[in-house]
């Protein structure tokens, strides 16, 4: 049951994101998307009573910031409200995916039926929303095949279980945070296979996101060292 309900998760939470692209562009839905990790620092302060350092707390604010700014809109442009509640429903998804993984009962299952799992459960969303297959449409061409091959392997199984693997090494946090090089990742694929140009204003948001994800990785264990050193301190004297 467990496993039911987070491959229906994570799949509501792909689902989410792509219907919000019929609301807002797509630069700025997945601009939003990237607040997962605040609610995964909240469901684990809220319901598992976990304590969040002010030194995380500051890393997901750059990190934030520093993803605001890659994205190059036009001025003036309103954000859609439907898109809105789409794509923070979506982060949402995304962030009890990353708690559950690391807090349930299922912390300990392997990746790779962890995946497994969580694709074949989570595929009965897509059954149901095509009418029980009943609307599935045929490939139209090698190409399209190719394309779909490719992202059903590269973006969707690899990605899902090196994020599970990543969670179980490092926690959920931790793991949200470093997945704000997404966009970063992003832009570099765009500048040196498509030709795409680096504004200023990108290369800051870019320096923030690496500033913030170089700080909660060898910041963290550096203070958790050097506070265990004063507690020792404290006790001898």
């Amino acid at each position: 049951m467990p496993l039911l309900v987070l491959g229906l998760v994570f799949s509501a939470s792909s689902f989410l994101l792509y219907e919000s692209f019929t609301y807002m562009d797509a630069g700025i839905a997945c601009s939003i998307l990237f607040v997962y990790p605040i609610m995964v620092a909240l469901l684990l302060f809220l319901f598992y009573k976990e304590k969040t350092s002010l030194l995380t707390w500051i890393c997901i604010m750059l990190a934030l910031v520093g993803i605001s700014l890659l994205y190059k809109g036009e001025g003036g442009e309103t954000i859609n409200t439907t898109g809105m509640i789409l794509v923070l429903l979506s982060s949402l998804s995304y962030a009890i995916y990353m708690v559950a993984v690391n807090k349930t009962s299922i912390s300990n299952m392997p990746t790779t039926k962890l995946t497994f799992y969580c694709l074949l459960f989570g595929m009965l969303l897509y059954v149901v929303r095509l009418n029980f297959l009943t609307e599935l449409q045929a490939i139209p061409s090698v190409e399209a095949f190719a394309n779909i091959l490719c992202m059903s392997t590269i973006p969707t199984i690899i990605s899902l279980a090196c994020i599970a693997l990543a969670i179980h090494n490092i926690g959920s946090t931790l793991t949200a945070i470093i997945g704000a090089l997404e966009p970063v990742t992003a832009i570099v694929i765009g500048v040196l296979i498509f030709g795409e140009t680096i504004t200023p204003r990108i290369a800051f948001g870019v320096f923030l996101i690496l500033i913030a994800v170089t700080t909660i990785v060898v910041g963290g264990p550096m203070i958790q060292k050097l506070s265990k050193k004063l507690r020792t301190i404290r006790n001898k004297q």
